[in-house]
């Protein structure tokens, strides 16, 4: 059963080794006297002249626009003339298609790949279903999920890429192991990475770049034509932190015939052709998407009759039709409900009545509230009960400000973080609306969606305070997992960050505990997420990571939050998960083989340490490593050379 999301792209590219025992492209690589750096220069030419040639290439990409934000995994075919269309799948949910020509971006997407954009370009989904040519702006990115010119991705321009970084004078040479059964090299320079085959055709197996910073390939923004050859003709050397708030394009080129660049070409003028600007007024926004219903009250504000009349006007000013029941209630009559069927858009119904007068016997003017809302499944799901609890605590979809198509969503959400609370207590209303707000903002609605719609989340009254960790990357990678898991294992109940209640009496939390069934066999796992940035962070991390599966970490010192500190509940897995982020440096790129080796060198023997208990015993029964290349995992804690007690569980 996976525990993450599964691999951005399988590609394998060069690896250095901690003790810098890889070459650094001097001395001879023992073909002929050819230094490594001319041995090079000579590949790269060759490469180069192959990709030249094409007629278009296949791209299977991964880009991660920076700053910690998700990765969009790419399908895309580009032709030699810089037209190319393609697919943008996002994580977990969210998929659109793609087509670039004439220097514009056009984009079809669903509406979670909408929900996960910035605002500005379709986030209230008006943008959903057709395709949408998305404005340019000024700074990496036309799109925050793909920030790339996929024009500029043609064969010519990653042949220029292939000699520039193999003829540097600086080209660091790694030996990649074998891709696709042939023996297969690294060069990196400037902070790109080329991996060719050694034997001829010195096949380009994967290409790595910043698409600021490796003409003639460009981003998708737009830059006066000062600041765009500035960012030509300088290379930086990139630091940790450059990696981590910086985009990166990993991409796997195929060769593609003239019949499959000639579809693209139709397919690009197509969508350029059908293609209409993305909506910008929020006017426009508010009465699109669906059933929006406003009431007017139109009772006269004093009452002096036995009994008082009411009359109450709703209005569809949405743009689709929708069915609609009102509710009111007065002093004495605590709900009456008016079915009004179904209103089309623009249409409006009246109801009206009587109720008792609240002064009558009083002898004064007696004020009094009013309550009236409707409920429509269009806005609060099939079920209306979810409607009266919410009206009953003072909620509505609204609050949160998502677009109709969201709101049944949005609905059960706060329902399901609000429904076992007092009804008095506003506190837990307000972080609840808070928290889908901050979502909401971060594009993580659609991840929520997944998990509201499993309906298998055991601990929704933890969610908002669960999700005031998902404005870091570690959070956000956490999320996508519970998300990804409740998506793809119908069996799968979970637990997000703790409150599990053990048959002890006693509450555990990690990151996020799972019960399922797998052939008939029961699966138990507590999970601890640590999300590395840099390399350096790996063994502290993972460290970190066992001591608290254990309930050792930070023993005797106050935790945060209203619940206890880590440990996972006894009998069950203890998995320590491991997401390594593109700012780790080569680390990103190494396959199974690769982090075997690596873990188990000499240079970590005493970091290996953190993996044990205090006393002794293995402190995990499963790691977990996902990187760019795939997803791995290691029941067998032999191989690691842990220096563990086995121990009895």
């Amino acid at each position: 059963m996976a525990l993450a999301l599964g691999a951005a792209l399988i590609v394998v590219v060069g690896v250095l080794w901690p003790d810098g025992s890889g070459s650094s492209g001097t001395g001879s690589d023992g073909a002929g006297g050819e230094s490594p750096a001319a041995a090079a220069a000579s590949r790269g030419a060759s490469a180069a002249r192959g990709l030249e040639t094409l007629p278009g290439v296949h791209l299977s990409a991964a880009y991660g626009p920076g700053d910690g934000e998700p990765e969009t995994r790419a399908e895309l075919t580009v032709t030699s003339d810089g037209k190319a269309t393609g697919t943008l799948q996002l994580p977990v949910t969210g998929k659109a298609a793609m087509a670039w020509s004439g220097d514009q971006l056009y984009l079809k997407g669903d509406n979670d790949f909408w929900a996960q954009q910035n605002p500005h370009y379709g986030r209230d989904l008006t943008s959903s279903g057709h395709w949408v040519a998305p404005e340019k702006r000024d700074g990496y990115y036309m799109l925050d999920s793909f920030g790339v010119n996929a024009g500029s991705l043609k064969p010519g321009s990653l042949a220029s890429v292939v000699r520039e970084v193999t003829s540097d004078p600086s080209v660091v040479v790694e030996d990649a192991g074998s891709v696709q059964g042939r023996r297969a090299t690294s060069y990196v320079a400037q902070g790109r990475t080329v991996t060719l085959a050694d034997d001829a055709p010195h096949t380009v197996f994967a290409i790595g770049i910043n698409p600021a910073d490796a003409s003639p390939i460009e981003t998708a923004s737009w830059r006066p034509p000062s600041s765009s050859q500035a960012i030509r003709t300088v290379h930086r050397v990139l630091s940790d932190d450059d990696r981590f708030y910086n985009p990166y394009l990993i991409a796997k080129p195929k060769p593609v015939t003239d019949k499959e660049t000639a579809a693209v070409r139709e397919a690009a003028a197509e969508a350029e052709t059908a293609a209409v600007p993305p909506l910008t007024s929020a006017q426009k926004v508010a009465a699109s998407q669906g059933p929006v219903f406003n009431t007017t009250f139109n009772s006269p504000y004093l009452c002096t009759t036995k009994p008082c009349s009411y009359s109450f006007t709703v209005k569809n000013d949405g743009d689709e039709p929708g069915e609609a029941t009102l509710h009111v209630s007065f002093p004495g009559i605590p709900d009456r409900a008016h079915p009004l069927g179904t209103l089309a858009p623009g249409q409006s119904k009246e109801v009206s009545g009587t109720r008792p007068n609240a002064a009558t016997g009083t002898g004064k003017t007696v004020r009094h509230t009013d309550f009236s809302w409707v409920y429509s499944s269009a806005v609060y799901g099939p079920d209306p009960k979810v409607g009266r609890r919410l009206h009953a605590r003072a909620l509505k979809p609204d609050d949160v400000f998502v677009a109709t198509p969201l709101k049944p969503t949005v609905a059960k959400l706060l329902d399901d973080m609000t429904k076992d609370a007092a009804s008095a207590d506003t506190e837990t209303n307000e972080k609840a609306v808070e928290a889908l707000r901050d979502a909401n903002s971060r594009g993580q609605l659609p991840l929520l969606m997944v998990i509201a719609a499993s309906g298998r989340l055991e601990n929704p009254e933890d969610l908002a305070e669960s999700l005031s960790t998902t404005d870091k990357i570690g959070g956000v990678r956490v999320l996508q997992q519970v998300a990804h898991l409740l998506k793809t294992d119908p069996k799968a109940r979970v637990w997000f960050d703790g409150g599990y209640k053990a048959d002890d009496g006693e509450t555990y939390k990690t990151d996020y505990i799972f019960i399922s069934n797998q052939g008939g066999q029961e699966i138990k796992r507590a999970v601890q997420v640590k999300t590395i940035e840099s390399w350096k962070k790996l063994w502290p991390r993972m460290g970190d990571a066992a001591e608290q599966l254990n309930g050792e970490h930070k023993k005797g010192k106050a935790t945060k939050g209203k619940r206890g500190p880590e440990k996972a509940p006894p009998s069950f897995e203890r998995v320590v998960q491991i997401n390594l982020e593109p700012s780790v440096g080569d680390g990103y790129f190494y396959n199974k083989t690769d982090l075997e080796r690596i873990l188990r060198h000499k240079n970590y023997a005493q970091a290996r340490k953190r993996l044990c208990k205090e006393n002794g015993e293995l402190g995990l029964d499963r790691l977990v490593i996902a990187n760019a290349t795939g997803t791995y995992e290691w029941t067998d804690l032999s191989k690691l050379d842990l220096p563990c007690q086995e121990a009895d569980r």
